[in-house]
């Protein structure tokens, strides 16, 4: 087990058809508040990124606990546990660990963290989504979201839908910098939102993308695409010229920013 930084890799030996990698930059931050894990063997893969948030090291303290904890859980379940089942009870105990970290002075943290997480087993994934980091599948010529940010544009969203609200109003509160608030994350002891999905399966070819923000509010989809599914070069490389990138194309400042990337090679 080697752990730079803030990116554990534990990759017991090679997946025959499975290959994953990531990578992870501070940016223009003080702080790194992004926390990430990979692991491999023969039978399964998984990735996890926790972007955390919260005042001085509070967001780094909730990121690590909480992936950490996904990383220890999920090594020690039963081989033949129901995955969707262990995702959301995850969920759950990650919440609750997160809101119970303390400072020095033994009060409250009151820090909180976004997750994904993505397992692959026998080419079929899982996956795991609370707050507005992101999974994205890409398929040949196409990249597809497939997790759903957890803020006020998804609740503006709904009341649109659902006629509490004009096309006027959302549209004003869309534009404004409270739609990105969010409105689930791992910390606030009761989770308001939590998706988990599975199994899916995967295509020779396939990439999985799991990232921060810091990702996707540099570069667009076609960007993502674009650094991402190219067969000539691995996975390791992919995710530093995709982090690389979006670094040299922000504009005021790069947020810590992290990616993990699982390739499905085929037989």
């Amino acid at each position: 087990m080697n752990q730079v930084e803030n990116l554990v890799d534990i990759r017991k030996e090679n997946n025959p058809y499975m290959e994953i990698a990531g990578f992870s930059i501070i940016g223009t931050r003080q702080y790194q508040q992004d926390y990430a894990g990979m692991y491999s063997d023969r039978n399964e893969v998984f990735g996890i990124i926790c972007d955390g948030m919260g005042g001085l090291s509070g967001g780094e303290k909730a990121s690590r606990a909480a992936a950490d904890l996904f990383i220890r859980d999920y090594l020690r379940r039963k081989p033949d546990s129901e995955l969707n089942g262990f995702l959301m009870k995850e969920a759950v105990v990650m919440d609750r660990a997160v809101a119970d970290l303390r400072n020095e002075r033994g009060r409250p943290l009151k820090a909180g963290t976004t997750v994904v997480a993505a397992v692959v087993r026998e080419k079929r994934f899982y996956w795991l989504s609370v707050g507005d980091s992101r999974i994205y599948l890409i398929r040949g010529r196409q990249i597809m979201p497939l997790t759903r940010d957890h803020n006020y544009r998804l609740t503006l969203n709904e009341q649109l839908k659902n006629g509490t609200i004009s096309k006027e109003e959302f549209e004003r509160e869309a534009r404004s910098r409270q739609a990105e608030a969010l409105i689930s994350y791992l910390g606030m002891d009761g989770l308001e939102l939590a998706d988990a999905r599975g199994p899916l399966k995967l295509e020779n070819g396939d990439i999985l993308l799991l990232c921060s923000d810091g990702v996707y509010k540099s570069l667009d989809d076609s960007q993502i695409h674009a650094m991402v599914r190219d067969n000539d070069i691995s996975m390791e490389l992919a995710s530093r010229r995709l982090l690389d990138t979006a670094f040299s194309m922000s504009r005021g400042g790069q947020d810590n920013t992290t990616a993990v990337l699982i390739a499905c090679r085929g037989e």
